[in-house]
């Protein structure tokens, strides 16, 4: 399978909501604890805690405010949900597609698994970039540079020479430091640099030939980091840098800044690495290579979907092969034009076939959150179309849009004719009007169940 194609695949399995990506899973009160309640059921502790691990979110603060939004998120979808249990259609279209809800769980799931917490490595590293050009080869200037950094003593004079001799002037502001590495994360974009300093010898500079210039560094330290001392460390590292810079600067940084700073750095780091998709990728590339897969893509093609190839194989593995009929039995297809087919086919289908043979597929399948996302999911699904029911009959008539555009003809339209700017108005007085309508379904149904948060158990800083 195309490395890019499954990496940018996966990655559309993202949630949506933005809310979610700033959000965090702190460990506190017991899972079961109840926080939400509604005519017939409740959300707990434990509940709100999966939807934030889904997200992929790092374990840092989080306001009541931010948690009062997750819970009516889930009242919302749940309530919708149970709105919809009555109706034929919606149901049969769960029973068809519901197949398919339960794969994208599965990969969200594994990808969860696969990131759960391992420390971080992090490098420190002092160095000078020589800038090429090209007229002369300077690596003969770099390699003296390294011979005389090597000879030299004193961590002050090795500084000095640094700062004098490096045309960076990121690495002149701390005496050649930089902002410590990390280099378990993926991706690495300092690879090319970092890989050759944990081969060589710690505290020895070395050469290394980048594209463009010299690396004269030296690998200080390297530091094996849990999420939860990430702060410490790199705050530690901007209070040296704020010393050194302090020296020529009139105006003082002031401690709680540099906290600030140092916490929002580890914060960033945390979430990308639990946000990322790169061991997905790597252990279905894995599963590709150990269990015998093969593609079919000479026959696969735009018409495969049109009633005619049911029985054409899509993929094999292990000498089992599966056809578009089986493809079919995880959704249906009907309404689907065949390229969004076939990226279902390679988003979806294909990677969770794949994890059905891994190792751990039964442990992912047995999790909480596995079987947590599977009824979100539905709920989720089942609530889009009620929405989408609800709000069949919203129209934005001929009459709003020449009243929108008349009271903005010259400030926001600068005079432009309506007929330029028509179908934009018409999206947005939509859009505004999609928007009232979803908040005024929310209010309904809270209403309608008595949908009730107990704020008094939300707090600061804690799931």
């Amino acid at each position: 399978m195309n490395r890019s194609i499954l990496r940018n695949s996966f990655r559309t399995l993202v949630f949506t909501s933005t809310l979610l990506l700033s959000l965090s899973a702190a460990n506190c009160s017991g899972d079961g604890e109840t926080l939400a309640t509604y005519k017939g059921g409740e959300i707990t502790r434990g509940e709100m805690r999966l939807l934030v691990e889904a997200s992929g979110a790092p374990s840092t603060e989080i306001s009541t405010a931010q948690q009062n939004e997750i819970l009516k998120l889930l009242g919302t979808y749940r309530l919708a949900a149970l709105e919809m249990a009555d109706d034929a259609d919606a149901q049969k279209w769960l029973k068809e597609n519901g197949s398919l809800l339960e794969r994208k769980a599965l990969l969200r799931a594994f990808q969860a698994h696969l990131n759960q917490e391992e420390p971080f490595e992090i490098m420190s590293m002092q160095l000078a970039i020589l800038r090429k050009n090209k007229d002369t080869s300077r690596k003969e200037e770099a390699d003296a540079l390294a011979k005389k950094l090597n000879d030299l003593s004193s961590d002050e004079e090795i500084e000095d020479l640094l700062m004098q001799a490096s045309e960076s002037n990121e690495t002149k502001m701390n005496g050649g430091r930089i902002v410590p590495h990390c280099i378990s994360c993926q991706p690495n974009p300092l690879e090319f640099l970092t890989k050759p300093l944990q081969e060589a010898s710690e505290g020895k500079f070395i050469v290394v030939d980048a594209e463009g210039a010299y690396f004269v560094a030296r690998r200080l330290s390297l530091d094996k980091l849990d999420g939860d001392e990430l702060a410490g460390f790199y705050q530690k590292y901007f209070m040296e840098l704020a010393k050194n810079r302090s020296k020529d600067a009139k105006q003082k940084i002031e401690p709680s800044m540099i906290e600030a700073q140092a916490k929002q750095y580890a914060d960033r780091m945390v979430r990308s690495q639990k946000a990322s998709m790169q061991k997905l990728v790597d252990h279905v590339e894995k599963l590709e290579k150990d269990h015998t897969f093969k593609q079919n893509q000479e026959e696969i093609n735009l018409e495969s979907f049109d009633g005619k190839h049911d029985d054409t194989w899509l993929i094999e593995i292990d000498g089992k092969k599966r056809t578009i009929a089986d493809f079919k039995k995880t959704m249906n297809t009907e309404g689907f034009d065949a390229p969004t087919l076939l990226q279902i086919i390679q988003n979806i289908y294909i990677p969770s076939e794949l994890l059905m043979a891994s190792d751990v597929y039964e442990d992912v399948k047995g999790s909480d959150l596995y079987k947590f996302l599977v009824e979100h999911n539905k709920n989720e699904a089942l609530a889009g179309r009620y929405i989408q029911k609800q709000t069949a009959d919203l129209q934005v008539t001929d009459a709003q849009v020449e009243e929108y555009y008349n009271l903005r003809k010259f400030n926001e339209f600068k005079g432009k004719p309506l007929g330029s700017v028509k179908e934009q108005i018409r999206q947005q007085l939509r859009q505004t009007q999609g928007q009232t309508a979803v908040q005024k379904i929310r209010d309904d149904l809270f209403k309608k169940y008595e949908f009730k948060i107990d704020r008094e158990k939300l707090k600061a800083d804690e799931i």
